[in-house]
């Protein structure tokens, strides 16, 4: 029940109320896909709560808020630029398939994931005392595939709706997120798990294989 609260809200905050002005494209089939997309994202995902914010704090250091507020952003800019500066909103191109491919990929390759890091996969940063280095599935690709999946999914709205300068405002919002959050995380685990999360960071980059 929590998970579709947050759906609904995050829903309400990101994508219906910057639509206000022009409400008659809530119903476009774009943000339709973006609403199914984002519910898709919460419902594959263990929910945030304040509590859990405010508990972890210490390892976590409200890292959870900034990638809420840096992907709020990433959705929240190329929708305003496609709803109020764009001319031609029907506009369907290679681009626009390309996003919806990505929307789709992102959202599988985080549920993929979540589900292969079980119960140590938490929205805040906390490591459990039978914590375990989990290097199966997407963590043999990628060091933080959960990351990967929900960058694409950010970036897939703008290429979604032809926002060149919502791409690049997304992606530098989920850049720095991604950065300090990874940044903390990565102490944590190397704290625990020692010379081999070190080994495992030589063979495998963070977020975008043979890149980053």
């Amino acid at each position: 029940m929590r998970k579709m609260i947050l759906a609904v809200v995050s829903n309400l905050l990101m994508i219906v109320i910057p639509l206000l002005g022009n409400p008659k494209l809530i119903l476009d089939w774009k943000i339709l896909l973006m609403i199914f997309g984002s519910i898709a994202m919460w419902l594959t995902q263990p929910p945030v709560s304040v509590e859990e914010t405010n508990e972890k704090q210490s390892s976590d250091r409200f890292s959870v808020i900034l990638i809420l507020a840096m992907s709020a952003l990433g959705v929240i800019a190329p929708i305003i630029d496609w709803a109020y500066f764009h001319v031609d909103k029907n506009l369907v191109n290679w681009i626009t398939f390309a996003g919806i491919i990505t929307l789709l990929f992102g959202i599988f390759f985080r549920a993929w994931a979540v589900n292969t890091l079980g119960k140590f996969f938490t929205a805040t940063v906390q490591i459990k005392d039978d914590h375990q280095l989990i290097q199966a599935g997407p963590y043999q690709i990628v060091r933080h595939p959960s990351y990967t999946g929900a960058f694409l999914a950010i970036l897939a709205t703008s290429l979604i709706l032809n926002s060149w300068i919502g791409f690049f405002i997304a992606f530098i919002a989920m850049s720095y997120a991604y950065y300090v959050r990874i940044g903390i995380e990565e102490k944590e685990l190397t704290g625990k798990f020692k010379e081999r999360y070190i080994e495992y960071k030589k063979t495998t980059k963070m977020i975008i294989p043979y890149v980053w």
